[in-house]
């Protein structure tokens, strides 16, 4: 069974969600980079500029020309940026056929502290803007309304 996560903002509880996260744009590069950590100056290494015309971005990235596309997270969302933690979450859970009061625990669930929110991402491309099957801007844009569709009300039959 795959491990299941639970959101965990690091706020006060009176504060809201938008007012203790900092907002940022994450960028989805099409290539690996084996570092998880802060940089000295995102400056010296990533510049990327904007296109007026079109609003897409481009930059050049160890040599390599990349073109960026921005992909907006449906109205109703919120983008979150998590980093997982080593605490886990177990909830009792009520076995109303029990003839016993011992509750039985669910799977654990691992927590993930928010670092941050996002309205909107930049999908990158080798040389060119990333299609619309490009995995990130088709689970942005696809993925959202067949979920909201699965999970909806479904709509009255027409007399049948």
């Amino acid at each position: 069974m795959p491990d299941m996560f639970t959101f965990q903002s690091p706020k006060p509880a009176a504060q809201s969600v938008n007012d203790c996260t900092p907002r940022c744009t994450p960028n989805i590069l099409p290539c690996r980079i084996h570092h998880d950590g802060p940089i000295d100056s995102t400056d010296r290494f990533w510049t990327p500029s904007t296109n007026a015309t079109d609003n897409t971005q481009s930059a050049h990235y160890r040599g390599r020309k990349l073109r960026g596309r921005s992909v907006a997270i449906p109205e109703g969302y919120t983008g979150i940026v998590a980093t997982p933690t080593d605490r886990v979450s177990q909830r009792p859970v009520k076995d109303a056929s029990a003839e016993d009061d011992v509750a039985e625990l669910e799977e654990p669930v691992k927590i993930l502290e928010m670092q941050g929110t996002f309205d909107d991402m930049i999908v990158w491309g080798h040389e060119v803007l990333p299609a619309a099957d490009d995995p990130y801007v088709k689970g942005v844009e696809e993925w959202v309304r067949f979920a909201e569709t699965m999970h909806g009300t479904p709509a009255p039959a027409n007399g049948n």
